[in-house]
């Protein structure tokens, strides 16, 4: 789909051949140095459109790879994460999030993120509401392509009394 759009849209689609989390810090650095991984990631950085999933710890993508281990998402939960984009787990204020996970990370940064003039967030389900409105409210989404059941859902997680 996305090398379509870019098609249809003059744009270019780039692949970025790594596994989003590695198993450590010095392996991510060793791999973020290569010249084909730079060359992505300084392509990436200048995108003018970025499309993205929200995640959560309950329904990650990266828990059914079997990318994050139990501890990890102890860590995560401890760090007040409720959101993941780009393997980058963000709070309710859509920070990123201080574990360990982060420097094992192979995307762009939250910060390089929002500098990108439009990312998409294409989503679908009732079980995100509360990671979607982290994310707006922190600057991470600036269109959102959602379903009925996940729209509601955004819409109730902002009538819950804040902790």
């Amino acid at each position: 789909i996305g090398r379509r759009l870019a098609h249809l849209t003059g744009g270019t689609f780039q692949t970025l051949n790594t596994p989003a989390i590695l198993p450590d810090p010095e392996t991510c650095s060793r791999l973020l140095a290569l010249d084909q991984v730079r060359a992505v990631m300084a392509a990436l950085a200048r995108a003018e459109v970025a499309f993205v999933g929200v995640g959560t710890l309950a329904n990650s993508v990266f828990m059914e790879r079997k990318a994050l281990t139990v501890r990890d998402l102890e860590a995560l939960r401890a760090a007040g994460a409720v959101g993941e984009i780009l393997g980058r787990f963000y709070d309710a204020e859509g920070r990123e999030c201080a574990s360990p996970l982060r420097d094992r990370v192979v995307s762009l940064g939250l910060d390089e993120l929002r500098s990108v003039a439009n990312v998409v967030a294409v989503v679908s389900g009732a079980d995100r509401g509360p990671a979607i409105r982290a994310a707006v409210r922190g600057g991470l989404l600036k269109t959102l392509v959602i379903d009925q059941a996940g729209a509601e859902a955004v819409l109730a997680a902002g009538r819950e009394p804040a902790e």
